[in-house]
């Protein structure tokens, strides 16, 4: 007998079939063991396996495995998988509108903050949806590193010591700043930070500081300056394959967009907290822990309130993108917002966090329309 037949034999006696599982094929880049996989995709996969009874499912890879860093925009628009992590600045000629966003980052001092108004922004901004349509993906979920800060094979707490030197900078803007102070800006992955750093071609890699123990950095860099230069937002932490979201029934659609923000808050804050946890083991591994001279910490803020502004535009008329002057002002009001919303709640309620942002943000959202 075949399987159609089957089917309607059950379906004529009245006997229940059972439905095939919806699964959802994703890719994150980090390994298990960091912050974005293990409290971001692997928490996912869990809550919405749980949530749905196993009608939702994902198939997860992690690392390399299926894809590398930079192929996971083609990955999901050419089909490979349907849902993925992506590193904006990878590819900023596809994502004009989100690397001049992402150029601001450097002013932003919280990072929970800013991934709450990153998500807002992008799911309610026309010219960001925009550039969604254009690529055929479906933005569902947003992120923010920890602040990015100075790991160092040398002391360099001021601006003389600074000059010179070489830094690994995470991008444009940062670079600019760089160069204004005397430096030399390197652009290399944070995979050749250690390498760059143990064979003297940086004297500095500007990171977020849980790369201390999690890449081992502490063996090559034994100076960190707690000097701010923002988090890393840029790309997307959840986009789905416009067609792959389109296929999921409208059930399913609706346990991702209830289950993500408060995922978002549980990795962000873990993610956090592994800095913490690095910083306070780093004095044992020979890390000299200090604080930026003034004038160092001044030259930094004059840069943001003087410069970041046109840079982030400039970044945007380079690339091609739609309005750049008025996606950076939109965005700065959105964050001013989230600031504004985040400013009573305390740093540990996470369960607040995460009401305040599904009720902001994805209660609003309408499965039946958004993204389709």
């Amino acid at each position: 007998m075949t399987k159609t037949k089957a089917l309607l034999l059950a379906s004529a006696l009245g006997v229940a079939t059972p439905v095939a599982a919806e699964d959802i094929t994703a890719s994150i880049w980090f390994p298990e063991t960091h912050p974005m996989t293990s409290a971001g995709y692997m928490a996912l996969k869990d809550t919405i396996e749980d949530a749905s009874g196993g009608e939702l499912t994902m198939t997860l890879y992690t690392g390399t495995s299926l894809l590398p860093p930079v192929a996971h925009l083609s990955g999901l628009t050419d089909g490979i998988v349907q849902m993925t992590y992506h590193a904006g600045t990878y590819t900023p000629s596809d994502l004009p509108e989100d690397n001049t966003v992402a150029a601001l980052a450097i002013a932003l001092p919280d990072s929970m903050t800013a991934a709450m108004a990153m998500a807002d922004f992008y799911i309610n901004d026309e010219v960001m949806q925009g550039m969604f349509d254009r690529l055929g993906i479906t933005f569902l979920g947003s992120y923010a590193s920890p602040q990015y800060t100075m790991m160092c094979s040398s002391e360099i707490t001021t601006l003389d010591q600074i000059k010179g030197k070489k830094l690994r900078m995470p991008s444009p803007v940062h670079a600019a700043w760089a160069e204004s102070v005397g430096a030399v800006p390197v652009t290399v992955p944070s995979s050749e930070m250690f390498s760059g750093l143990e064979k003297g071609q940086l004297d500095c890699a500007i990171n977020a500081a849980n790369d201390l123990k999690s890449r081992s950095l502490w063996d090559v860099a034994t100076y960190t300056t707690l000097l701010d230069f923002g988090p890393y937002f840029a790309g997307w932490m959840y986009g789905m394959d416009r067609s792959a979201w389109q296929g999921l029934s409208e059930s399913s659609r609706q346990i991702l967009v209830d289950a993500i923000p408060g995922n978002i808050v549980q990795m962000t804050h873990a993610y956090i907290g592994t800095v913490d946890e690095a910083l306070a083991e780093a004095p044992d591994h020979g890390v000299t822990i200090e604080e930026p001279s003034e004038e160092l910490a001044a030259s930094l803020r004059e840069f943001i309130d003087t410069q970041v502004d046109g840079l982030a535009v400039e970044t945007g008329e380079k690339l091609g993108a739609v309005d750049p002057e008025g996606l950076t002002t939109r965005f700065k009001e959105t964050y001013a917002k989230w600031e504004g919303l985040m400013a009573d709640i305390p740093a540990d309620d996470l369960d607040a966090m995460a009401e305040l942002f599904k009720t902001e943000v994805y209660d609003k959202l309408d499965v039946t329309s958004y993204g389709l």
